[in-house]
């Protein structure tokens, strides 16, 4: 399952017709290059958003989108919704999604979680997939760490591993990756850039991207605390 196939799930917002404005968020453009291991490369070009809406109390729910498109003609999008509790400590939560890529439909729920300390951010998410055209499903797990040098200046790195099986057989996945994300202090707009690479039992995939963003509800350090944040753990850089 492509691992930059960024989640997504309406569902969860169209369900909750009486939640608050939007606490915050963003909406951006990226690119980048898939390079599969012996099998050559394609460039991608893709749009971005998340959003997340104050419920009741410490609930929230928030929405991930994405739309991408290769070169070579393929083009993938998604939407994951999540629901979570989250305080100065701690977020728990769940996430439903559908994503599809080259005619493939895919859902997607799991379970994830964040600690929070001082500078960090200890993230990580459990999930199914399933891929009915492809008889395909499998179901894995994803770490993410985020190391805020000040509130604009993000660093992270994740690591997963998942269970892919496809009918003939299943296969083990191993995923890596770093990244990061400057928003610069006169105006709302960040730079992103991020490299992983999924390692499977036949050979790798690669993938490097960057980016552009237009965010709203403050630092990123108040995004990661207080609003979107969770569409990198379950999106691109992962393997889910």
């Amino acid at each position: 399952m492509r691992n930059w196939i960024i989640g997504a799930a309406a569902i969860l917002a169209l369900a909750v017709p009486g939640v608050a404005a939007a606490q915050t968020g963003y909406v951006g453009v990226q690119a980048g290059n898939v390079d599969f291991d012996g099998g050559g490369d394609d460039d991608f070009y893709g749009v971005e958003g998340a959003v997340a809406f104050a419920g009741s109390g410490s609930i929230v729910f928030e929405v991930n989108a994405g739309y991408t498109d290769f070169d070579e003609g393929d083009e993938g999008y998604g939407l994951v919704g999540h629901v979570y509790g989250r305080n100065d400590d701690h977020l728990f939560g769940a996430f439903v999604g559908i994503s599809s890529s080259d005619d493939d439909d895919a859902y997607i729920v799991g379970l994830e979680a964040n600690k929070y300390f001082t500078n960090w951010t200890l993230a990580g998410a459990v999930a199914y997939a399933e891929a009915d055209d492809s008889d395909a499903d499998g179901y894995g797990v994803n770490a993410e760490a985020r190391y805020f040098i000040n509130d604009n200046f993000r660093l992270d790195a994740n690591l997963g591993w998942a269970n892919i099986d496809t009918g003939a057989g299943d296969d083990d996945a191993f995923a890596y990756g770093v990244g990061g994300e400057y928003q610069f202090a006169s105006l709302p707009v960040s730079v992103t850039a991020n490299y992983g690479t999924v390692d499977f039992d036949g050979g790798d995939v690669d993938t490097w991207s960057i980016g552009l963003r237009y965010n709203w509800g403050g630092t990123l350090r108040d995004r990661d605390r207080n609003g979107a944040s969770q569409a990198s753990l379950v999106g691109v850089g992962g393997l889910f």
